[in-house]
């Protein structure tokens, strides 16, 4: 399908008649079209879609209230004031009919009055179509982009996402990878071939067992992939969860916010570091009064201690001539009395007269204040003060927390915060559950494989014994099968295409080394990371087999057991024990939330270049928004390898801060058209043709 012109005729924006012309030549196949936000490209994606489509484009199965409401908010606001009012808009294409092109002028009208009619009329090479014969060309229109393919050749950039990543994604990618393919019709046929089987009487029991077990063997895929699903999510949500915790606290605490436990124990540091203070206080006033004076006249001090102790000496020998001179000692001793007396006054005598004449009490009690004074450190009067300079700056730290401290949200953050661990502690049990669930789906599955392959045998046996007649119970198997084999091989197709584009678009030389796509199309990203022994045994200690698998995905999980030569899980575990490795490369299932919003548009971008490549039409790609969440860098890679590449005519809807002078210069050889959107006052778009912003 080739687009040659687009004529909008009051909508929207557009007042009066705007003229498009769009026509490929010569291999350029782009169409530029620039404008400020506000300036009408949003607008002229939406007509495109309606004339084509009309309500179908919207979504609706029929045309009701809502669709026509709809049309009437595009229909431009001072066209209303007068009425009637005519609207339309109006697309000249070219379609292939095997021999030739043709030609079709096609116009979807609206006549606004008391009431919205519309009209839609096709022009096949100049002649008119009859209404059966509009008929007939707009189901073949919605054969070549039908519902399921809405989004992908109508790409809006900040919507596309959605279409990949939100909840029913798989399902969206299976219907649309089918109808690329043509192979929706499998689905069709089998269902078909069930409503012929149940009609004939002598319905094969073996048949009907399949049947049944072939469903029960999706469903229970099905279930499985979904608890996988579930546990995985669960598994974020905890880590989110503790996320939380952790940034809500720190919040707290960058705020000022203290909980009332915190603000008892400062107050009660400051009590403590007043006494410490008081005490050493004390000390240096004891010290200041009893110790330091007399430390200044330490000479003085020694020589008292040595008067002290002569005179004790002294004291000695009087106490001992005392002994001396008793009768009872003077009868033993007689003749050697002088001789004992010279003796003992040698030894601790004196001839000088003693001074102090100190009590026995005053004697002991000097000599120990003087013991104290001279060993006294002195030292300790700086460590003493070291000590209060130490308490007084830590208390006014604390004063100055206290002061940025705050209390009165306690109870609001004390309330989040308990909410929050009751939420993770919801989580944790639903965990545990999942994981018990998953084993059981794990086994549930296994036996539904296993039930599917000995009814499948029976089957095969009973038909080769059965009429050539039974064809359409040979032919469900048959269907079954074919459908296997070429949905793989065309999904293969997708997962090469895939590799090789996100290595072309993407700056990361290790971004996404591998993806899979599973049969239920849900689409497993990986990237291939060395992981050391050490770090595989201990998750393997701390996790379940469900848990590995949610952390680390299929293909890891399925490495570690080929590399254990086992696929029971206790006996991995035994061999990474003991192996004598240091590490081990590993394909890690990438989390797709995890992706930055920009890796996120690459990633999308790569998926769907390789879906649209399987399809064999020709088709036009109207694209607006195209860089949403795109870094400058990659932008350059998809103008030279993703826009350029695309077959079939593309319709670039762009801002200045998308597509600019250096994108443009490197599309050049490919742009058939530009056209700038201009719409200063905000009622009406004017269109210039041949420009684009600086360019």
């Amino acid at each position: 399908m080739k687009i040659n012109n687009i004529i909008l005729h009051n909508f929207g924006s557009y007042e009066g008649t705007t003229d498009f012309e769009t026509r490929p030549c010569d291999g350029r196949n782009i169409v530029l079209i620039g404008g400020k936000n506000g300036a009408g490209k949003t607008t002229l994606f939406t007509a495109m879609r309606l004339c084509l489509y009309g309500y179908k484009s919207m979504g609706y199965k029929n045309p009701n209230s809502f669709y026509n409401r709809a049309v009437v908010k595009l229909i431009n606001n001072t066209a209303k004031i007068t009425k009637p009012t005519t609207t339309f808009v109006t697309m000249c294409i070219e379609l292939n009919n095997g021999q030739g092109m043709d030609s079709f002028l096609l116009t979807r009208k609206w006549e606004l009055n008391e009431s919205l009619i519309e009209s839609f009329s096709v022009l096949k090479n100049g002649a008119d179509l009859s209404a059966d014969e509009i008929a007939d060309f707009e189901k073949y229109v919605v054969s070549l982009i039908p519902p399921e393919l809405f989004n992908l050749y109508f790409f809006d950039g900040e919507k596309i996402a959605d279409f990949f990543m939100d909840e029913g994604s798989n399902t969206r990618i299976k219907d649309a990878f089918l109808t690329l393919c043509g192979y929706d019709t499998f689905d069709i046929m089998r269902k078909n071939f069930k409503r012929i089987r149940a009609g004939i009487p002598t319905s094969a029991p073996a048949l009907d067992e399949y049947i049944v077990a072939k469903d029960a063997l999706a469903s229970a895929k099905s279930l499985y992939h979904d608890l996988t699903d579930r546990l995985k999510a669960c598994v974020d949500a905890i880590a989110d969860c503790e996320a939380t915790l952790d940034a809500e606290e720190k919040e707290y605490h960058q705020k000022g916010g203290i909980t009332e436990e915190e603000w008892n124990q400062k107050l009660y540091t400051l009590k403590e570091e007043e006494k410490k203070r008081e005490t050493y206080n004390a000390l240096l006033k004891k010290w200041a009064n009893d110790v330091i004076p007399f430390i200044m006249l330490r000479k003085q001090i020694l020589a008292l201690k040595a008067q002290i102790e002569n005179e004790n000496q002294a004291l000695k020998y009087t106490y001992f001539c005392e002994v001396l001179n008793s009768p009872a000692v003077q009868a033993l001793v007689k003749d050697k009395l002088a001789e004992i007396d010279s003796a003992a006054f040698a030894d601790f005598g004196t001839e000088k007269e003693p001074i102090l004449n100190l009590s026995f009490e005053q004697n002991s009690l000097i000599l120990a204040q003087i013991n104290t004074i001279l060993s006294f450190e002195q030292d300790k009067v700086e460590k003493c003060k070291k000590a209060i300079k130490r308490s007084l700056n830590l208390t006014a730290k604390i004063r100055k927390e206290i002061e940025s401290s705050s209390i009165t949200s306690v109870q609001e953050y004390m309330k989040r915060r308990a909410q929050l661990f009751e939420e993770k502690s919801a989580l944790l049990v639903q965990r545990v559950e999942l994981e018990q669930q998953l084993v059981a789906q794990k086994e549930a599955l296994t036996l539904a494989e296993q039930q599917l392959g000995k009814v499948q045998t029976r089957l095969e046996e009973e038909l080769k014994k059965a009429s050539i007649n039974d064809i359409s119970a040979r032919a469900i198997v048959m269907l079954d099968k074919l459908q296997e084999i070429l949905y793989r091989r065309q999904i293969d197709k997708v997962e090469n295409c895939f590799r090789k584009e996100i290595r072309t678009l993407m700056r990361k030389t290790h971004f996404i080394d591998d993806i899979y796509i599973d049969d239920n199309f849900n689409t497993h990203i990986y990237r291939t990371e060395k992981v050391s022994i050490e770090k595989i045994r201990i998750a393997l200690k701390t996790n379940t087999e469900e848990q590995l698998l949610a952390f680390w995905g299929a293909k890891a999980m399925q490495t570690l057991y080929k590399k254990a030569n086992s696929n029971a899980y206790n006996d991995m575990c035994k061999y990474f024990e003991s192996v004598d490795i240091k590490s081990l490369s590993l394909q890690i299932e990438i989390d797709k939330a995890s992706l930055s919003n920009g890796e996120k548009q690459i990633f999308i971008m790569a998926l769907y270049y390789s879906l649209v490549s399987l399809c064999n039409h020709e088709l036009p790609f109207v694209i607006d928004t195209p860089f949403a969440r795109i870094d400058t860098e990659h932008r350059h890679n998809i103008s030279k390898h993703f826009f350029s590449e695309l077959k079939g005519q593309v319709f670039i809807l762009s801002t200045n801060e998308e597509i600019n002078s250096s994108h443009v210069q490197i599309l050049k050889d490919k742009i058939a058209a530009t056209y700038m959107l201009e719409n200063s006052d905000n009622k009406r778009t004017v269109v210039v043709k041949n420009s684009y912003f600086e360019v």
